[in-house]
């Protein structure tokens, strides 16, 4: 009887140990993935000179972005630790099985979620009170899935940072936005570094469409200022 009672505790330790050994790397991954998104997204990244609205619009629009990015890279990286101690374990049916898996929610549900956030990277790019050279930041963590949405405000010669969108655009190679970047090129009423701009990225897309734009551009340039654009987007080129 009293051996059985003295064993007791001990097992129950075994057990917690146990436990507390299974979850203990999963724990972890999930308290860095928060941690990293945290930190990814605090307003004062972005923030550095406010005005008006500017960092509610940040709060509201780094926050979505937090829940969404933070979730899905939960999900992920706690797939990756379980297929690490599946193959640990020299398990390799469940390794393929829980790495294939990962892959497949990877890219599929990956692309949902970029898609949700572009909006919210938007929001962030257009409020943003940053140095120059952190300005497109937010449009290539957002990634590919922004272009919709800068392609469309582009065309608006108002437009805040919009030569950083073009060159946001062309870092994303981003091609869905050849049409639009062709009209402000060849819109004499644009101001010549917008053109110029747009000439640099229609050239770095490097299509069979876009040298057939570009060359035509060249040869019907008779007055000045559309060879001052040229001389600018070559410029604009070489010293990028």
């Amino acid at each position: 009887m009293n051996t059985s009672t003295a064993a007791s505790p001990d097992v129950s330790g075994n057990r917690m140990k146990t436990t507390i050994k299974k979850i203990l790397p999963y724990f972890l991954t999930s308290i860095l993935v928060v941690g990293l998104w945290w930190i990814f997204t605090l307003t004062d990244n972005y923030a550095w000179n406010p005005e008006g609205k500017e960092v509610l619009m940040l709060d509201i629009a780094l926050t979505s972005i937090f829940y969404y990015k933070t979730l899905f890279w939960l999900v992920v990286a706690n797939l990756t630790v379980f297929t690490v101690k599946q193959l640990l374990r020299k398990n390799y049916k469940a390794t393929v099985f829980t790495a294939l898996f990962t892959a497949i929610f990877y890219f599929a549900v990956g692309q949902i979620v970029d898609k949700k956030c572009a909006f919210h990277y938007y929001t962030v790019f257009h409020n943003q009170s940053v140095t120059e050279e952190c300005i497109e930041e937010p449009i290539l963590n957002a990634g590919y899935q922004i272009g919709p949405i800068l392609t469309e405000n582009i065309a608006d010669k108002e437009m805040k940072y919009r030569r950083y969108a073009i060159g946001g655009l062309e870092k994303l190679n981003y091609k869905p936005a050849i049409p639009t970047l062709t009209k402000i090129l060849f819109d004499k009423s644009e101001l010549e570094v917008f053109r110029a701009d747009a000439y640099q990225a229609l050239t770095t897309f490097d299509t069979e469409e876009t040298r057939k734009i570009l060359n035509d551009f060249r040869n019907q340039t008779t007055d000045s200022l559309d060879k001052k654009v040229i001389e600018l987007g070559e410029y604009f080129i070489q010293n990028k």
